[in-house]
């Protein structure tokens, strides 16, 4: 088991340096002057030899590589620069807008979690019944209608019309002002895990040992609670950890619509600005999330899952 967990955790570092590459390479051959970013319309007072020291400043002159070296040794001794726009440094910048995030992608994540249980399993258990494909129907619907549409209409109709919902900001951490942020991003996703839950019940509760317990005389509820409900945990699992990824790109949309202070709003506010510093702090920081939280559920599966474990024991032998 502990070869598994090093090999594991190294083919993470290695996913990790490889992104940190690609990402850099972007970043710098995105259009835009980070010169101009920074000095707006005097850039154009300055003269040619002025211009080039900003350049040589901001260590642009230099080749990519170098360009690249730099920069890591400068972020594993905690320094990820100063921000083009602010001048503040990139680190306080965007730590003021984890928190915000964090939040919102959990709140979301517990939404999921109760609606998918809840429909998830009445629906596998109620398989080809009226509410089955009534749900089903909805699965669909909610998979296939874009983020941005859900944040709209969900504001036109609690904060509009109803007026009982605020459309933007954080507040004073009041709950009202999550609802509708978190609403959009557990409608976005619920879907899937509503049928992926919804199969692995359908799945299992004919499966031969279900047929024991239910001879032994156990009853719905402890069948359900002991065995269906673990034995769907993997999957799920699994795909918790594909969907934070796509939660946390959503989030640039929601929080934008929403004017939720977090760190997707600032991902884009950077993006128009040129603020390539912030921007690339923002896309490291968000890959070495998604790369935890995928190594924490291989992780959780092979610890759960019996026949993952004893696989993973028998190829170290």
């Amino acid at each position: 088991m502990g070869y598994f967990i090093l090999k594991r955790i190294v083919e993470s570092l290695f996913v990790l340096v490889i992104g940190s590459m690609i990402c850099f390479a972007f970043i710098r051959i995105l259009p835009g002057d980070p010169a101009a970013a920074m000095y707006g319309n005097q850039l154009q007072k300055l003269s040619e030899a002025d211009r080039l020291r900003i350049i040589e400043n901001l260590g642009l002159d230099e080749s990519l590589p170098i360009q690249y070296a730099k920069w890591i040794g400068q972020v594993f001794q905690g320094e990820w620069g100063h921000s083009t726009i602010s001048g503040m440094e990139v680190a306080t910048v965007v730590a003021g807008t984890l928190q915000p995030t964090f939040l919102l992608l959990l709140s979301s994540q517990f939404l999921i979690l109760i609606l998918a249980v809840v429909f998830g399993v009445t629906t596998g258990l109620q398989h080809r019944s009226i509410y089955d494909h009534a749900v089903t129907a909805i699965s669909f619907i909610l998979l296939s209608i874009p983020p941005f549409w859900f944040a709209l209409m969900l504001m036109v109709f609690f904060s509009v019309y109803l007026g009982i919902l605020p459309t933007s900001g954080m507040g004073n951490g009041q709950l009202r002002y999550i609802l509708l942020p978190s609403l959009v991003l557990a409608l976005s996703h619920v879907g899937y895990y509503v049928r992926l839950l919804r199969n692995h019940i359908i799945i299992t509760k004919d499966a031969g040992f279900i047929f024991a317990l239910k001879a032994r005389g156990f009853s719905e509820w402890t069948i359900l609670k002991n065995h269906l409900l673990p034995n769907a945990a993997i999957p799920i699992l699994s795909y918790a950890g594909m969907s934070l990824a796509v939660s946390l790109a959503s989030s640039v949309v929601v929080e934008t619509i929403f004017s939720w202070p977090g760190i997707g709003r600032l991902a884009l506010k950077s993006a128009l600005s040129n603020d390539y510093p912030v921007l690339l702090a923002i896309i490291m920081l968000s890959m070495v999330f998604v790369i935890m939280v995928n190594l924490l559920v291989d992780l959780l599966c092979a610890w759960i899952d019996p026949r993952i474990r004893n696989q993973v024991i028998e190829e170290e032998k």
